[in-house]
């Protein structure tokens, strides 16, 4: 059986009664939102979930989640603005949005990442200071810093590119360079150094 073929109501089917499915999906607009918006609460109030069948559908989440963490540690050298976009991945599904630095070392080895900042729906702001304390306790040879959109869309706002020249002219004086700044939006994620904003 090809599974890429069906639909989202018949992927659903498995774990519940077609209607119950097919009311999840209208509340939810697609098995993408069920999947990472529903809370476990919101699963059991749906008539024809049973606690089991619940269980079932929190295990497929967290084995998603744990194949995300899983690609993150196998990753070891960035090469394109794409290797770090699908280490950050896992940031298009919060809810908040939360401002990550990346370490490297010399030959652009991933030493570690870590939240500096973690906003509102629609800010998390995060000062240099903050990117930096971290970056030379990890003996960091250069950063790249993200962030999120939880709106989905990942245009950079005015705040965005004015926080990106801060950090880079802190780095500069630091001798730690900022590579990027990648925002990640729900569809679509962008590169400030492919946009231009970083020289």
């Amino acid at each position: 059986m090809n599974l890429k073929y069906l639909s989202d109501v018949e992927l659903l089917e498995n774990f519940m009664p077609k209607e119950t499915a097919q009311n999840i999906l209208h509340e939810y607009s697609s098995i993408y939102n069920v999947m990472n918006s529903a809370t476990e609460k919101q699963l059991k109030s749906f008539k024809g979930i049973t606690p089991v069948r619940v269980r079932k559908i929190l295990c497929i989440k967290e084995l998603v989640s744990r194949m995300q963490r899983e690609k993150q540690k196998q990753l070891k050298i960035i090469t394109t603005p794409k290797d770090v976009i699908e280490y950050f991945r896992f940031l298009e599904d919060k809810d908040k949005e939360e401002f990550w630095v990346m370490m490297l070392n010399t030959k652009n080895g991933v030493i570690g990442s870590k939240c500096v900042s973690i906003g509102t729906l629609n800010m998390a702001l995060a000062q240099p200071r903050e990117i930096f304390n971290v970056a030379i306790r990890y003996m960091a040879s250069s950063v790249i810093v993200a962030h999120n959109h939880p709106s989905g869309d990942c245009t950079p706002s005015m705040e965005d590119i004015a926080v990106t020249k801060n950090i880079i002219k802190a780095g500069k004086l630091l001798n730690i360079e900022c590579l990027d700044h990648i925002i990640i939006g729900k569809q679509k994620s962008i590169s400030l150094k492919q946009e231009g904003v970083i020289k």
